[in-house]
């Protein structure tokens, strides 16, 4: 694996230490991450005691191929997990334990875990009948979305540490708009709290509720805090902007005692805030690191691309602009048109040439709006 001056200083670092990564999108983190994942397998760690965490399964694609690549000995796989994912792992394993505390009404039945689609058919079941009587009678969205909407308020409350009971007030203290809008708010406590109530009386756990079971009853109990510690040694945890104060929380907690632990922080990053995401509780874990090292350069970004993106930082945040020896113009150009349709056909023509005469992989392009309307996804797709 060939690294950058950049990159190597990650395994110039002795095994067992603590390191904070950072860098903008593109400079090698990952890629560094991936080559010291590496080293650990080859100086005869074994697999089985290494964790890769990461707030989404889909970003260990690179760490996947080190390990199916790699000419180590036979032996423990290593592990992708998610927070969420180590939440309901345990709250599985310990549940006999916790169930009863935890309020569940048949604490002797084993749970159900509910995915997101299972979640949007229990909340559907329980809120249509609601909406017929009138509940969200100033709503004009989707029904399907409405429960998504509810959901999501039950899922942010669970890994930023508040009360379900709250989320109701919460709302209505964001709230800038009409005062009447307000009984919206109620209406959506009213839907997320018997929703929970009817979770407890079925043992369903939502991912709401096995994150608030795992931080509440089974990460205190000496047996899961023993079996996470003498479990996994070893802790790489990429994209930790992109990830909620409750698995910022829980590596906090367990950093003392690793043997090694590498954290992986993207620069003026933290996409995900809208689903929970708290960047600046992530930069906070800096300061559990010996080892705190910044990557400059950009591998993916060209010229022209970083120095528009230099000076929208710039713009954003009221700075001088400053002048660059690259020319942003190169990386953009602005088109108008005066009807929708033409709009589309340009932005699908544009496409086209991308994929068929640039050989571009439609992977690796991406079409943005600020609303993307049934009308523009029809007329796009087509």
């Amino acid at each position: 694996m060939n690294l950058s001056v950049d990159q190597s200083r990650v395994l110039d670092i002795p095994r067992h230490s603590t390191i904070f990564l950072e860098g903008p999108c593109g400079s090698g983190k990952t890629t560094a991450a991936a080559a010291r994942l590496l080293s650990l397998l080859e100086a005869g760690v074994p697999g089985d005691s290494i964790l890769i965490l990461l707030p989404q399964r889909t970003l260990g694609n690179a760490y996947s191929k080190v390990i199916e690549n790699s000419s180590t000995p036979p032996g423990g796989m290593v592990s992708i997990l998610t927070a969420g994912g180590i939440a309901r792992r345990m709250v599985e394993l310990f549940w006999p334990l916790v169930s009863r505390e935890a309020g569940f009404l048949q604490p002797d039945a084993p749970p159900t875990f509910l995915t997101l689609e299972t979640a949007q058919y229990f909340m559907a079941k329980l809120v249509n009948p609601l909406l017929d009587e009138g509940y969200f009678e100033s709503v004009v969205i989707d029904r399907n979305r409405l429960f998504s909407q509810i959901i999501d308020n039950l899922n942010k409350s669970a890994v930023v540490g508040f009360q379900v009971s709250e989320i109701g007030e919460r709302l209505k203290a964001a709230w800038s708009g009409k005062p009447a809008q307000l009984r919206v708010f109620d209406d959506t406590q009213a839907c997320a709290s018997l929703f929970r109530q009817t979770c407890l009386e079925n043992n369903l756990l939502d991912f709401s509720l096995q994150v608030e079971v795992f931080w509440k009853y089974v990460w205190p109990l000496d047996g899961c805090q023993n079996f996470l510690k003498e479990t996994y040694r070893h802790i790489i945890y990429d994209n930790l902007e992109e990830d909620t104060p409750f698995a910022h929380y829980l590596i906090a907690q367990w950093i003392p005692n690793l043997d090694s632990v590498l954290l992986i922080y993207d620069e003026n990053s933290g996409y995900r805030r809208f689903l929970g995401a708290d960047p600046d509780g992530a930069y906070d874990l800096k300061n559990c690191c010996a080892y705190q090292l910044t990557t400059s350069s950009s591998y993916v970004m060209a010229p022209p691309i970083r120095a528009l993106n230099t000076q929208f930082e710039q713009v954003i945040n009221h700075q001088q602009i400053s002048q660059s020896p690259d020319d942003p113009r190169l990386a953009l150009e602005f088109h108008t048109s005066r009807f929708f349709p033409q709009m589309i056909d340009w932005i699908a023509d544009n496409t086209a040439s991308l994929v068929f005469d640039q050989q571009v992989r439609p992977s690796a392009s991406v079409i943005l709006a600020p609303y993307l309307s049934d009308a523009l996804s029809y007329g796009i797709m087509q």
